[in-house]
C-alpha cells in the first residue's frame, strides 16, 4: 500500500476510533485501578491424565458419538432437511357401464356411468353399485315386512292393526308386485381416473405437484379398476366377488413424499384400508335407500348395494435447509459431553489409582472463612483509631482557639 495512502487512512480513520476506546479504557481504569483484571480472561485449566484405559474409553465413547450423530441423527434421520406437512385434493372421474339380468322378477336393464356411480357424494369420492334392488310401491293401506306383531297395541298406531300373518297393517307404502328386480352388477371392470394435487406453500410455495399436470387424459399410474383397487387394500388384498353383494367403505390414501431439493419427478403412493369392518363389525357392508317418484301416488323404491372409496391426498415434503443443519448439529453436539462425563466418573469413583487422580484434579482453597473475619476486626479496629484520631484532632484544634483567644486578649487589654 501507499505511503501516503497508508497516512491518510490511520489519521482519518484508524485513529478517530482508538481515541475513543482509549479514553473510555482510562476512565475504567481510573475508577477501578486495574483495567487488567476488571477486562479479565477466564478460561479452564486441563489436567493431563498418562493412563491409557482413561483415553480409550474417552475417544471410544468420543467415535460413537460421532458416529451417532452423523449416522443416525444427520443422514439416516435427515437432520439436515426441514420438513412439511401438507393436504392437497382429488379430482376422480369414472368410466364404465354395466348390463344386468334380473335375479327376482324376470327384466333386463343397462346402467350407464351415472346410474352405477349415483348419487354424487362428496367431491373426490366415488360410490360404485354392485346390487340393486328394485321395488314398484303405491300408496296404500298394507301389511309392512318389518314390523312384526302379535296385537294390535305392538303396532303403535291408531290406524295400525296385525294381521293374521303376524305383521302390522297401516297406511303407507306397498308393493304392487309379488317379487322385486333384482340386479347384480357387474362392474370390477369399471376405471376410476384420480386426479391428486398438492402443495407444499413453506418450501415451494411456486410449484403444485400433480398426477396429470401434462395431460388431461387418463394414464395408466392414475387409472385403477374397482378389482385393482380392491387388491391394493392393507394388510390383506379383497377379492371383488367377497364385497359385491354387501358393498363396502374403503379409505384410498395417496401419499406424497417428495424431495424438493431435486429435480426428480415425485409421484404419489396409493394405499387403500377398508373402513367398514372396524366401524361395525357386526353389520358389514355400505348400502342405502332412494325413491323415484311416478306420480303422487306411485314410486320406485330403490335399495344399492355398492363399494364407497372416499379418496385424500396427503404429503410431507424436504428440503435442504442450513438453518436445520446447523441446529441438529448443535444440539445433538451436547451428547459428545457424554464422554467426559463418563471419564471423570470412573476417574473418581472406580479406577484403582483414583485418590491420586483427585488430587490432581481436584484442588483445594484455603479457609477464608476465618480469614474474613479477622479482615473484619481489623476494619473496625482501624475505624475505631481513625474515630480516636479524629477526636485527638478536635482537642487540638480546640486548644489552638483558645490559646489564640487567650493571647489576643492579653495584647490588647481591653482600656
Amino acid at each position: 500500500m501507499p505511503g501516503g495512502l497508508f497516512t491518510k487512512l490511520h489519521k482519518h480513520v484508524i485513529t478517530p476510533l482508538a481515541d475513543p476506546a482509549d479514553r473510555l479504557i482510562n476512565r475504567l481504569g481510573s475508577a477501578t485501578g486495574d483495567v487488567d483484571r476488571l477486562l479479565s480472561y477466564f478460561t479452564r485449566q486441563q489436567v493431563l491424565f498418562l493412563d491409557w484405559q482413561l483415553g480409550a474409553m474417552f475417544w471410544s465413547i468420543q467415535v460413537s458419538m460421532a458416529i451417532i450423530i452423523i449416522g443416525y441423527v444427520l443422514i439416516y434421520n435427515e437432520g439436515y432437511v426441514r420438513f412439511e406437512q401438507a393436504k392437497g385434493a382429488v379430482v376422480t372421474h369414472v368410466a364404465g357401464d354395466a348390463v344386468s339380468t334380473s335375479t327376482g322378477k324376470p327384466a333386463t336393464r343397462y346402467f350407464s356411468t351415472e346410474e352405477v356411480t349415483y348419487p354424487g357424494l362428496e367431491n373426490g369420492n366415488v360410490f360404485i353399485a354392485t346390487r340393486q334392488v328394485v321395488h314398484r310401491q303405491m300408496r296404500g293401506y298394507c301389511e309392512d315386512p318389518d314390523m312384526p306383531c302379535t296385537t294390535d297395541a305392538d303396532c303403535g298406531s291408531d290406524q295400525g292393526a296385525c294381521s293374521e300373518s303376524g305383521l302390522c297393517r297401516s297406511y303407507s307404502w306397498c308393493n304392487v308386485e309379488d317379487k322385486p328386480e333384482i340386479y347384480v352388477l357387474e362392474v370390477d371392470a369399471l376405471e376410476v381416473w384420480a386426479r391428486s394435487f398438492i402443495q407444499f406453500v413453506k418450501l415451494a410455495p411456486e410449484k403444485v405437484l400433480s398426477t396429470d399436470s401434462n395431460s388431461s387424459q387418463p394414464f395408466g399410474d392414475t387409472v385403477f379398476s374397482v378389482r385393482e383397487l380392491l387388491t391394493k387394500v392393507e394388510p390383506l388384498p379383497i377379492h371383488y366377488e367377497e364385497v359385491a353383494h354387501l358393498g363396502g367403505l374403503f379409505d384410498v390414501s395417496m401419499r406424497w413424499e417428495c424431495n424438493l431439493s431435486r429435480k426428480k419427478p415425485c409421484k404419489p403412493r396409493v394405499s387403500v384400508r377398508r373402513l367398514d369392518t372396524l366401524f361395525d363389525p357386526d353389520n358389514i357392508g355400505y348400502d342405502f335407500k332412494y325413491a323415484e317418484y311416478i306420480d303422487n301416488d306411485h314410486r320406485l323404491q330403490n335399495e344399492v348395494s355398492g363399494l364407497r372409496f372416499m379418496f385424500r391426498t396427503t404429503g410431507v415434503g424436504k428440503k435442504f435447509s442450513m438453518q436445520c443443519t446447523i441446529t441438529t448439529l448443535s444440539t445433538s453436539g451436547t451428547l459428545m459431553s457424554l464422554a467426559i462425563i463418563v471419564c471423570d466418573l470412573l476417574l473418581t469413583k472406580v479406577i484403582k489409582n483414583r485418590k491420586k487422580f483427585i488430587a490432581r484434579k481436584f484442588e483445594n482453597t484455603p479457609d477464608f472463612s476465618e480469614y474474613m473475619i479477622k479482615d473484619d476486626q481489623r476494619r473496625k479496629e482501624r475505624t475505631k483509631l481513625l474515630d480516636i484520631e479524629k477526636a485527638e484532632q478536635a482537642v487540638v484544634e480546640k486548644e489552638q482557639v483558645w490559646i489564640k483567644k487567650f493571647e489576643e486578649e492579653n495584647l490588647h487589654p481591653a482600656k
